[in-house]
């Protein structure tokens, strides 16, 4: 009886944890900001609580491709697939940087790699470098749990995104 009721306990608070970080869609995104280096997103999520959380960036874009063969040549690919990439952070509720359930995010998405036929090289003899994306579009999603993309999602925001080179840079501005 006192293992059953132990039982009960345990996920009755489980559902009281969950219920409070999911109450009202109340996890909000704000200041957020993008940078180079692949994609870079900064900014801050209030409406935490103390909930573990993953913040996940997903990101498209066309490449800007060099194929080179074994004897160093370069030349440039000659095709520009749309790529994606993607990152994540896990901000854990007890994190010093938490104040009030509020939190600081920064994440990156990795660098896009592609096979020497996807980026138009002249066979399988060259390799294929991605040497800058021109995103054109990023999604940040909120996932509650700790390291859980998949997690339920507490927020999300679309963005359409125009990268420029020479000089690099990068703007995203949410959809609606």
């Amino acid at each position: 009886m006192k293992k059953t009721i132990s039982v009960l306990y345990a996920f009755l608070a489980s559902i009281l944890i969950t219920t409070s970080a999911l109450a009202g869609g109340s996890v909000k995104l704000s200041s957020v900001t993008f940078s180079l280096g692949s994609l870079i997103a900064n900014g801050t999520l209030t409406g935490l609580g103390n909930s573990d959380v993953t913040v996940v960036l997903y990101a498209k874009g066309i490449p800007e491709i060099t194929c080179t063969n074994y004897g160093n040549s370069d030349v440039p690919g000659q095709s520009s697939p749309m790529v994606s990439a993607s990152g994540r952070q896990v901000l854990p509720g007890n994190d010093p940087l938490r104040k009030n359930g509020k939190s600081p995010f920064g994440v990156e998405t990795y660098n896009p790699s592609l096979t020497w036929d996807e980026a138009g090289c002249p066979n399988s003899n060259w390799s294929a470098r991605v040497d800058f994306v021109f995103w054109t579009e990023a999604t940040l999603g909120i996932h509650l749990g700790f390291n859980n993309p998949d997690g339920p999602i507490l927020a999300s925001q679309n963005y359409t995104c125009e990268t420029t080179r020479n000089p690099d840079h990068v703007t995203c501005t949410p959809l609606p």
